[in-house]
């Protein structure tokens, strides 16, 4: 692997990309697969670049203070512990930042210090998997002008089978595909307001013809197509000596395997017909744009009142992000940390598992 230092040399020449989506839709897979291609620097998922935004967008004069108050703050950010990085040689690397700069560039300068379990040749392209980042679009364009996103959909019924097996959202049918909805509408206006820079990809096609897609994915970013990028399950002991067994196995099991079919279509089996018809409500003809087929399209009136609860606690939790995301930088990382799971406490008495 090249030094680190010679690639941070001219960290403003690399461009960006961006992979969005809703949790368990095959974020995480993508991810997997470009970490382990030569060319492309994509660490472990960390939001750092919004959240410390507010504090330090701004500013193009760094001091050695300031330099040295972000990287306190960048180590208290949530998952950036789990980044393999040297931290004195990224101190050393941001000390050198010092003078007229961008945000962009300093945040730039601590990708390039990510140490990847695959070997890496010429950096030329930096990638970031976050969810959140679906709703920031305009922020991330405003810091990387040539940044281009990738977005990855799953089928809305297979995507809520998913999430009700893990434990970092609330299982509501209601909720999950009320947000799957979300992420998605606001991805179609942002690739109306920045044409050419959007991709759109199903899990279903990546997985059924991983060659292929991947292959048009290459030519969207500009990087080289290479095979060996399907062997990234392989790195499985590296993984597991730097990340917690428990989390792995529970969260990113599927990365220990090569790319499959065996999770399209789930639902069929696992979901009751009144959940069907759940999900099938609230997707409305957003399933139809994203290219599936709703197994009902009427209404019913008692389907309208169940998912109710769900759709209204997903507008509450955007309406409080909307709100808390003009709050002074402090105030904001407190209650963005600590308001969904006080809301999601609130909320869960109102529904029974699996509704």
């Amino acid at each position: 692997m090249p030094d680190v230092n010679e690639a941070v040399t001219h960290p403003s020449d690399i461009p960006f990309f961006f992979i969005l989506g809703r949790p368990r839709t095959g974020t995480t897979l993508l991810r997997a697969l470009f970490d382990a291609h030569p060319n492309v620097q994509i660490p472990w998922e960390c939001q750092f670049i919004l959240n410390l935004y507010p504090r330090y967008g701004k500013i193009t004069y760094w001091t050695g203070d300031l330099l040295r108050e972000f990287f306190q703050d960048l180590q208290m950010q949530w998952q950036f512990s789990a980044w393999n990085m040297d931290l004195s040689r990224l101190m050393a690397d941001l000390m050198a930042c010092a003078g007229s700069t961008s945000y962009a560039r300093i945040c730039t300068t601590v990708y390039l210090n990510y140490i990847s379990f695959y070997p890496k040749e010429e950096i030329r392209l930096i990638g970031d998997k976050n969810h959140g980042y679906t709703i920031y679009t305009h922020r991330l364009k405003r810091l990387f002008p040539d940044a281009r996103f990738v977005y990855i959909l799953r089928d809305y019924r297979d995507n809520y089978e998913s999430v009700r097996n893990v434990d970092f959202e609330l299982p509501i049918v209601s909720l999950v595909v009320c947000k799957w909805r979300y992420f998605y509408k606001k991805a179609l206006k942002a690739s109306e307001r920045f044409p050419g820079s959007f991709y759109f990809i199903r899990y279903e096609d990546l997985v059924t013809d991983p060659e292929l897609q991947l292959g048009k994915l290459c030519k969207f970013l500009e990087i080289p197509y290479v095979a060996d990028v399907f062997d990234f399950y392989k790195k499985k002991e590296e993984a597991e000596r730097k990340y917690p067994v428990d989390v792995l196995e529970k969260h990113h099991k599927s990365l220990f395997n090569p790319v499959n079919t065996s999770r399209i279509g789930r639902w069929e089996k696992s979901l009751s017909q009144r959940q069907v018809r759940m999900a099938d409500l609230v997707a409305g003809r957003y399933a139809e744009i994203a290219g599936y087929t709703r197994k009902y399209r009427g209404f019913s009136p008692w389907i309208g009142l169940l998912v109710l609860p769900g759709v209204c606690y997903a507008r509450c939790i955007y309406l409080m992000t909307y709100i808390v995301d003009r709050f002074p930088y402090r105030i904001r990382e407190k209650l963005l940390s600590r308001g969904p799971l006080w809301i999601a406490g609130k909320f869960g008495g109102l529904f029974s598992k699996g509704h």
